[in-house]
């Protein structure tokens, strides 16, 4: 099941990103899920009443900007990644999306084009220790 996430998320939430993205400079803290919960969407992935992953967007006045996208790993390769980036995008009220990801993020780009997704632009030393492409779907 697919749907926003609210505050009561929070834990399961931060749970998901202290996991998926524990070696990153850039994982956001407790703090930063619940700013975003009240300021921007998160749609959870619920599997069993579990959540196991969700994405950040960020409304901006022309678009929307894919911030974070998690699935815990042993739910990924089965499809869910597809499912959650379909019902988010199909569920915002805007027709332009944006996101940022790691040259090296190859799965990820190639779910991203397979969405629409157009690589843009290379953003040099985006990551602290590679580059990134910035990705574009009108």
């Amino acid at each position: 099941m697919i749907q926003v996430a609210t505050i009561k998320d929070i834990k399961p939430l931060f749970s998901i990103e202290q996991e998926v993205f524990k070696q990153e400079v850039f994982a956001l803290s407790l703090n930063s899920f619940r700013y975003h919960l009240k300021r921007n969407t998160i749609f959870k992935l619920e599997i069993d009443k579990k959540i196991v992953g969700y994405c950040l967007w960020l409304k901006r006045k022309e678009y929307y900007r894919l911030y974070s996208f998690a699935i815990l790993q042993e739910f990924q390769g089965r499809g869910f990644a597809s499912q959650l980036l379909e019902f988010s995008i199909s569920n915002l009220n805007k027709s332009k999306f944006e996101l940022e990801v790691r040259v090296s993020n190859k799965n990820a780009i190639k779910l991203y084009e397979k969405f629409g997704f157009k690589i843009v632009k290379t953003l040099e030393n985006y990551y602290e220790n590679e580059d990134g492409y910035k990705m574009v779907r009108v």
